[in-house]
């Protein structure tokens, strides 16, 4: 099964390369007026980052323009399917670094359809 994003598909290369980097459940800890603690956990529902990586993350210059133009657009959301068919409501994640990097295979002049780049994403989950 290969990997899409919205229906798009992605470099069937691509991994999820923080699957398990991140906590799902969230706690909160207060003392109360007698000194005993109150632990609260939770689990969390959002904001699960999801970033796809690979070596050989190798896809075409259109695939990297419509990426571009989603992550360009304020308040989207699309759904990411796995190549194990797990689906995750996702958005793109901004911070220090882009929500997609693409970088060619070969470096050319004039990129046109047929070119090559090695595609890296960053999301997460709402």
């Amino acid at each position: 099964m290969s990997i899409t994003l919205s229906g798009l598909t992605l470099p069937p290369d691509l991994i999820w390369s923080n699957e398990f980097a991140a906590a799902l459940v969230g706690r909160t800890s207060r003392r109360t007026i007698g000194g005993g603690l109150v632990i609260q956990d939770t689990g969390l529902s959002g904001g699960r980052p999801i970033d796809l990586t690979g070596e050989d993350g190798w896809c075409l210059r259109p695939v990297v323009e419509t990426l571009f133009a989603w992550a360009s657009t304020p308040g989207w959301t699309g759904t990411l399917t796995l190549h194990d068919g797990r689906t995750f409501a996702v958005r793109f994640r901004f911070g220090d670094e882009a929500p997609v990097t693409a970088t060619m295979i070969r470096d050319e002049a004039d990129p046109d359809a047929t070119t090559l780049y090695n595609l890296n994403l960053r999301m997460e989950t709402v």
